[in-house]
């Protein structure tokens, strides 16, 4: 069996580059794939992974180093698609993108991470490309089961909240000093950072099993727009339109959103004179748009929104109330709260009371109501 070689402290650099690279996939693509590139570069150099070993031969330092072409993929897939470029540019990203998925799930599965349901579907996605590219298939030839994106959505927000906790006692164990050998709750410094990796490992599994899925349902809607723009150049060189730069061939789209109709021009010939006749048509802006409400986010994006938005307020709440605990306040709520033996607090609480006491005395019961004296007693 080959030996793992540890990424170690002189690789430091190449761990920045990893996680700096990871925090740029969403925001800054373009900057992203050069630099994921390079780690992936690296990660082969120094000779990382082995097709002969297992998960247990792979230290926690490197686990990372397993996601590095996922995060690639992501990458290549979230690269905007410029007004007036070429579709085929976006096709030739999405199959770079399913070569590193299948890349990465099979390095898992040489690794015996994945399960068998997951190595199932691997196998039919891999199936499913290769009877695309023989032009086997059809555009809805593959589906998706909707209980499988249940549970897989299921199973990535367990994964995050198992993350989520590792990450709080990590920082515990930070706050409190431990050494590396030291337990806490019956981790040790390396059982967390293990246990964290993998978590995030699982979730990098999920998400390129689902990337992937929805990746390969793009490809046949990409080829016929890829047709559809071949059948239009060569109408152009037929009809003539391509050379005499007339106002139907340059003429640009209407953008959603921007207020101008649609301009048809229908070409009719007279039964008589055999005359070409041309008729020019606006269509009514958003007369082909729906009248409800697009959805602006999925529901696995609102789901993660209202959980990170609960952690943020569950914070907050447990915040104020460590700070309340250490305000001044009446003896009986310190009483209350097992603090009467902290003197600062208790000196504070007694100048509270007097002050409580002195404005009872200024302001006797019933002093504030004004119409108590006005009327007949007699009633």
């Amino acid at each position: 069996m080959t030996d793992t070689v540890d990424v170690g402290d002189g690789s430091s650099n190449l761990v920045e580059r990893f996680s700096q690279a990871k925090s740029m996939v969403e925001s800054s693509p373009q900057q992203c794939i050069p630099l994921l590139e390079s780690v992936q570069r690296d990660v082969q150099t120094l000779g990382l992974f082995s097709k002969n070993e297992t998960m247990e031969d792979v230290s926690t330092k490197s686990i990372q180093f397993l996601t590095t072409e996922h995060f690639l993929a992501i990458a290549l897939g979230n690269l905007p698609v410029e007004p007036g470029g070429a579709i085929i540019f976006r096709k030739n990203n999405i199959l770079r993108s399913l070569t590193l998925w299948e890349c990465f799930l099979e390095k898992l599965d040489i690794l015996e991470i994945l399960s068998k349901e997951e190595t199932n579907e691997l196998h039919s996605l891999l199936e499913f490309q290769q009877q695309l590219e023989e032009q086997e298939v059809q555009l809805l030839g593959v589906t998706i089961d909707r209980d499988v994106k249940i549970a897989r959505f299921k199973a990535k927000q367990q994964q995050r909240q198992e993350v989520d906790k590792l990450k709080a006692l990590l920082d515990r164990r930070n706050r409190c000093g431990l050494s590396p050998e030291d337990d806490m709750d019956g981790h040790d410094l390396d059982s967390i950072e293990r246990s964290l990796a993998l978590m995030e490992l699982h979730i990098c599994k999920l998400e390129a099993l689902e990337n992937w899925s929805q990746s390969v349902r793009e490809l046949p809607m990409i080829e016929r727009m890829i047709k559809m723009d071949a059948e239009r150049i060569k109408e152009k060189k037929f009809t003539g339109n391509d050379n005499n730069g007339s106002d139907d061939a340059n003429r640009e789209r209407p953008t959603p959103g921007s207020g101008k109709g649609l301009q048809l021009t229908h070409i009719t010939q007279n039964a008589t004179t055999g005359e070409l006749q041309f008729k020019r048509d606006e269509i009514r802006s958003k007369v082909f748009q729906p009248g409800w409400a697009q959805p602006t986010m999925s529901l696995e994006e609102l789901g993660d929104r209202e959980y990170k938005e609960a952690m943020e307020r569950g914070a907050r709440q447990k915040q104020a109330e460590a700070e309340q605990i250490h305000q001044p306040k009446r003896y009986d709520d310190l009483v209350r709260d097992g603090m009467e033996d902290n003197h600062e607090l208790v000196e504070a609480s007694a100048e509270l009371d007097r002050k409580w006491d002195d404005w009872k005395d200024q302001n006797p019961r019933g002093s504030g109501n004004k119409h108590a004296n006005r009327g007949d007693k007699n009633f």
